[in-house]
Order: C-alpha cells, then sequence, then structure tokens
C-alpha cells in the first residue's frame, strides 16, 4: 500500500508542502526517502540517516564526503521538520536530533581527515584515531544540544602536543590548524548541494591572536 494514500500520510504531506517550499523542494528531490519516512516514521529514519552519516569509507575523497554529508543533512532537514510540523516529536527531540547530526558529521569529518593525513604518511594511528589527541569541542547551542533548523555550530579545536608527537608529528601546531581549515571547509563551504553548517570558532579565547587549534 501507498503509505501516503492513507489519511495520515494525507496530512503529513499537506503539511509538508504547505508550510515550506524548501522542504518541499526537498521531498520532491528525494521521493523515495520521503516514502519511507512516511512508511517507518522520524525515529527510525533519523537512526538510519546518523548510521550513514558516520559510516567510515576508506575510498572517499574531499568532493565525496562533502556530498555526502550534504545528502544527509538534506535528509535530516526533512525529517526532523516533518516530525515538527506534525507535532511528533517535542522541542527537545527537535534540537535533540539535530544536535546528533551536527556531532555524527564532525565525527565522521575529523576521523575522515585522520584518516586521510594517516594514508599521506603524515600522522601515525595505528588505525585509532583517537590516537591523535585530537578534541573538537562543542559550544553554544551544540554544546546544550539546542541547535535549530538556521543554528550555525560554534566549536573549539583542542589538541594534545605530546599524544601528538608520540604519533609521528614534528609539529603538531601546523598540522592541526591546517586539519580544521579542511574541517571548516568540509562543514561550511557552499557547493551545489547546500552546506553542513556554518561553523564558527570566534569562541576560542582571544580569537584575534591565538591559532585556530590550540594545544591542550
Amino acid at each position: 500500500d501507498d503509505p501516503a494514500a492513507t489519511e495520515p500520510g494525507k496530512q503529513v504531506l499537506r503539511s509538508l508542502f504547505g508550510n515550506s517550499s524548501f522542504l518541499g523542494q526537498l521531498a520532491l528531490a528525494d521521493p523515495a526517502f520521503l516514502g519511507r519516512l512516511v512508511e517507518a516514521g522520524p525515529e527510525e529514519m533519523l537512526r538510519q540517516a546518523l548510521a550513514e552519516t558516520s559510516a567510515a569509507d576508506a575510498s572517499e575523497d574531499e568532493a565525496t564526503i562533502m556530498a555526502r554529508l550534504r545528502r544527509m543533512r538534506q535528509r535530516v532537514a526533512l525529517l526532523v521538520a516533518l516530525a515538527d510540523i506534525a507535532e511528533l516529536w517535542t522541542v527537545e527531540q527537535v534540537t535533540g536530533a539535530l544536535s546528533d547530526f551536527a556531532e555524527a558529521a564532525l565525527d565522521a569529518t575529523t576521523r575522515f581527515l585522520l584518516q586521510m593525513a594517516e594514508r599521506n604518511g603524515q600522522i601515525r594511528l595505528d588505525g585509532n584515531t583517537d590516537n591523535a589527541g585530537l578534541v573538537v569541542l562543542g559550544m553554544g547551542k551544540l554544546g546544550a544540544r539546542e541547535l535549530n533548523y538556521s543554528s550555525d555550530i560554534d566549536l573549539i579545536v583542542l589538541y594534545d602536543a605530546d599524544k601528538a608527537m608520540a604519533c609521528g608529528l614534528e609539529t603538531p601546531g601546523t598540522f592541526f590548524v591546517r586539519l580544521t581549515r579542511s574541517l571548516v571547509k568540509i562543514m561550511a563551504d557552499r557547493t551545489a548541494d547546500g552546506y553542513v553548517f556554518r561553523t564558527d570558532l570566534r569562541l576560542r579565547p582571544d580569537p584575534g591572536s591565538t591559532l585556530l587549534a590550540i594545544s591542550g
């Protein structure tokens, strides 16, 4: 049976196309996902979206992960908005889902960049990116798990210089500043698929004189 032909399905679609042309465009661009969403519900589709966001693929390059994260951003925006409009989720569930996606996207991007650096011989991680001594700390609304639809994400990037040097980095500061710039590019650069999150690093102490990545 077509889930959209049921009365609840019709109500969801009326809410979607009647409230936002942007959401309507997302739905029309990915009708198969919309069908699964109406049938399976937002909780299950969020679980799947977070799993796909976090998935590691050794064959990915920068362009591929940027496209994948932007596609998942569109899907999460659609499912969260539908759950919100249909009053299936509370405000806390809406902001929590958006925050969960931001954390998954940041984790995937950080792991990708470290794994790429290891493949290029820049750092030795023995396959475990936790060895790098890198911490990407969410501040502001992300830290409080209160992201809304238009929120940017405030970050502070910290690293353990001793741990990084044990992984073969002669100049950890230079390496992690460059990695942080790449992190912001993957998350925030606008492409044909949009962007993942606008990313702000200005909450670090004395942003005018400190590096983008700080030795902790």
